[in-house]
């Protein structure tokens, strides 16, 4: 029987199953002799070995060529966008920055103590001006009917002259008439100027005298709140001298009366009086004070007061009524002239032309020293005992410096701050612009703030 030839597995890890065998006569194989078979066997083992051995050596795997690194250009891409946002990023961030300016002002301290004479303002000195209000209050008080009374009202006008150059003597009785049809006789004869010519313009000659009504009644009455015409010689109706000479109310017409008047207590009356006037007083103040105007400063015991004579009215037959009225005169300052005046220009004059405010002047004491003696209707001067302490401070133009800051870099803004070194501390001072990194103030003012703090 013939040999079995097992399978070989060689170190090429190839079966030699895989190789093809040529198909051999089995019969012919059969009788052959074993030297020839084993030797024919080691030949074709020995061939298919060889043809192994190249085969092998073709399959024998060649070295790898390294790949690419294929994520370098990915890597090189994202970094290229990454630049390309960063520098949108900066540019945009350039468009919307932000700048705050924190500019400190400069800061004088002034003391003050002492008593102060304080002119009225006129257009070319410091002084005092004033605020009028006019109002009247009534209430009620025990009372009886007392007899049936007459009294005429009286008052004062102005006589004008702008009839003659030459001065024009009136006597007393003259008859004056307002636009009412009301009459009035002149108390006392006068000697009105005549006129004077300025330029063109002819100045009326006046002189102020005292009326009294015709006839009895209340109806003669009139306030200065009343819409009155000019009020004419009768005398000289129908003649030039009608419309040249003339009348003007210099103060109220009272005191008319006709009929019977309430008789009260003269101390009731007194004190009753005495309590509606300072309840006037104040409620006239108050109304001022929420009426001052900007830049100007009034002090709560700064101020004058006149009062027409208290109206005694029946109500019923047991109660009359108490009429006051009151005139209150406010004192004025306008904030920044009062500083001067007070610190004395040595001190403003470290500002220079751009100037400086004062928002704490209001705190100073400032007490009337000439309360009886003081009458603004006659331009008295105002005495007044001053004590405290208030500021200076620099004024800062925050619009101009807007406008000015606007697209400057950092080193421009140091130079444009130094032409404001009168009025800003710039030791204080500082800016801030975000992002950090931004070294150019925004061209839009709108994203540029500045803050004045208040020391």
């Amino acid at each position: 029987m013939p040999r079995r030839v097992q399978d070989i597995i060689p170190a090429s890890r190839r079966s030699i199953r895989e190789i093809p065998v040529k198909k051999i006569n089995i019969e012919v194989i059969e009788e052959r002799p074993k030297e020839e078979l084993k030797k024919n066997v080691q030949d074709n083992t020995e061939k298919e070995s060889y043809k192994r051995n190249i085969e092998d050596s073709k399959n024998i795997e060649k070295p790898r060529k390294k790949k690419k690194n294929s994520k370098l250009p990915f890597v090189l891409a994202v970094i290229g966008i990454v630049i390309i946002i960063a520098g949108i990023a900066f540019g945009f961030s350039g468009h919307f920055a932000k700048a705050t300016f924190i500019l400190v002002p400069k800061v004088v301290p002034v003391s003050v103590s002492g008593t102060y004479i304080i002119p009225m303002a006129s257009s070319t000195a410091f002084g005092y001006s004033t605020v009028t209000l006019t109002d009247k209050a009534t209430t009620t008080i025990p009372a009886t009917i007392g007899s049936y009374t007459e009294t005429k009202a009286q008052g004062s006008v102005t006589v004008y002259n702008s009839y003659s150059a030459q001065s024009q003597k009136l006597v007393a009785g003259s008859r004056i008439v307002a636009g009412s049809g009301l009459v009035y006789r002149l108390n006392n004869s006068v000697v009105v100027p005549g006129y004077k010519l300025s330029g063109k313009i002819t100045v009326p000659g006046s002189v102020v005298t005292t009326i009294v009504a015709e006839k009895a009644g209340d109806q003669y009455n009139i306030s200065g709140n009343d819409s009155v015409s000019d009020l004419k010689f009768i005398t000289y109706k129908g003649t030039a001298k009608y419309d040249g000479f003339y009348a003007r109310l210099a103060g109220n017409i009272t005191g008319g009366f006709a009929g019977t008047k309430m008789v009260v207590s003269p101390s009731l009356l007194a004190s009753t009086t005495a309590q509606v006037q300072s309840n006037l007083v104040k409620t006239l103040q108050s109304r001022m004070f929420n009426t001052i105007p900007a830049g100007f400063v009034m002090y709560p015991n700064i101020f004058a007061s006149t009062f027409a004579n208290p109206v005694v009215t029946t109500v019923d037959s047991k109660t009359a009524g108490v009429s006051v009225s009151a005139t209150v005169y406010g004192v004025l300052f306008k904030k920044i002239d009062f500083a001067k005046f007070l610190a004395g220009s040595s001190s403003t004059a470290m500002f220079g032309t751009i100037g400086y405010n004062t928002n704490d002047i209001d705190s100073l004491s400032v007490i009337m020293a000439n309360q009886s003696d003081f009458s603004p209707a006659k331009k008295t001067n105002l005495l007044a005992r001053i004590n405290g302490s208030f500021t200076l401070s620099g004024s800062i133009p925050v619009t101009t410096l807007q406008q000015s800051f606007a697209g400057s870099s950092i080193s421009k803004t140091a130079e444009i701050l130094k032409k404001y070194a009168s009025v800003i501390d710039l030791v204080h001072s500082s800016v801030e612009i975000n992002p950090p990194w931004v070294s150019t103030v925004p061209v839009d003012q709108n994203r540029i703030t500045i803050v004045v703090p208040n020391k």
